[in-house]
């Protein structure tokens, strides 16, 4: 246990477990505690009696909502880009270490997970939701864009990369079944504390075997995301984001359900800042191309860049700290926007 509680690590059979419980913040990662995480596993890598590694919340709230970005905000205000970029330098060093971890690593992903709580769970060998998992990638909205490998991850996953830039762009809402069609999620369960249960008592295989259950057991087991696959592809696949804006400006939607869709997507781009979106084609593109370790140092090399933009700051403020969801993001318009701007950062 840490001296603000945030993270618990203990030993539970033959399985080193990680509990997050900051429940008040939704888990959200401080700097802290991604070190408490990273170091439990650094620890549990060389001990041979741990045969997998669990990370759970001590709440069916939320797994993990993402970085403590407000604090990030905070210390970039006050001059201290520093702290911010040591903070994604430890954040980026810990999500290495998962994706090229030895054991297997199970995520529980109860309630809410986003962001950086992709960055400790997709990287891992199982990543376990429920009928009440509801994941998203929403870092263009606060003039971010999506980091911790993600812009390597969803690049490729069993769908199309394409989809994954649309997760990115829009900040999907991804149910369920949208995490299933994706392999976001790729172990369903009714009940993730009984899965947790079996796997320190048994095994991954054999917690899997007694308590997975199929996609069709979901209320809605239907994805969105699957039935307008075909337009995201064709929409979002090839392109710098200027070409995808002028895609999606001239759809005209085939029937009613398209055109909720379409209507979903636009809002969702509207609170996205330009600029975000703008780096965030030039960095997916780039990372479909190169390994998890060359993607980190290139989403580092992006996000520092729009930490030092005004929009950052102003995308925290609108989404985290007075939540009027309000942004007034500078350029409005992404045609504005050199997309050399960010491209010249990547390697």
């Amino acid at each position: 246990m840490t001296n603000e509680n945030f993270v618990k690590t203990c030993v539970e059979g033959f399985v080193g477990v990680v509990e997050l419980d900051r429940p008040k913040a939704l888990n959200s990662l401080t700097h802290s505690m991604v070190r408490d995480i990273d170091d439990a596993l650094i620890a549990w890598s060389d001990d041979s009696s741990i045969r997998a590694v669990l990370i759970r919340s001590s709440s069916d709230r939320a797994f993990c909502a993402g970085g403590d970005v407000r604090g990030v905000r905070e210390t970039d205000m006050a001059g201290d880009f520093k702290a911010g970029d040591e903070f994604f330098e430890d954040e980026y060093a810990m999500n290495l270490r998962m994706a090229q971890y030895d054991k297997p690593i199970v995520a529980l992903l109860e309630g809410v997970v986003m962001g950086g709580g992709f960055g400790i769970s997709a990287h891992g060998s199982h990543r376990v939701i429920t009928p009440r998992t509801m994941g998203a990638m929403p870092e263009a909205a606060i003039g971010f864009v999506p980091d911790v490998g993600m812009s390597h991850v969803l690049n490729h996953l069993p769908v199309d990369g394409a989809i994954g830039l649309f997760i990115g762009c829009t900040g999907w809402r991804l149910s369920p079944a949208d995490m299933l069609f994706t392999g976001l999620g790729n172990v369903l369960v009714s009940d993730a504390e009984s899965f947790g249960h079996a796997l320190c008592e048994s095994s991954v295989d054999e917690a899997q075997e007694r308590f997975s259950v199929s996609r069709s057991s979901l209320e809605n087991p239907d994805s969105e995301l699957e039935q307008n696959a075909t337009w995201i592809i064709d929409t979002f696949g090839t392109g710098h984001w200027q070409d995808i804006e002028a895609r999606i400006s001239a759809t005209e939607p085939q029937d009613d359900r398209q055109a909720e869709f379409l209507d979903k997507v636009r809002v969702m781009l509207r609170a996205a800042n330009p600029a975000s979106l703008v780096a965030m084609t030039e960095l997916f593109r780039r990372n479909a191309e190169t390994d998890i370790a060359t993607a980190l140092k290139n989403e580092l090399a992006v996000g520092n860049a729009l930490r030092r933009e005004p929009n950052f700051a102003e995308g925290v403020r609108a989404v985290l700290v007075d939540k009027d969801r309000e942004s007034s993001f500078d350029p409005a318009d992404a045609s504005k926007i050199d997309p050399q701007l960010y491209a010249k950062l990547l390697v």
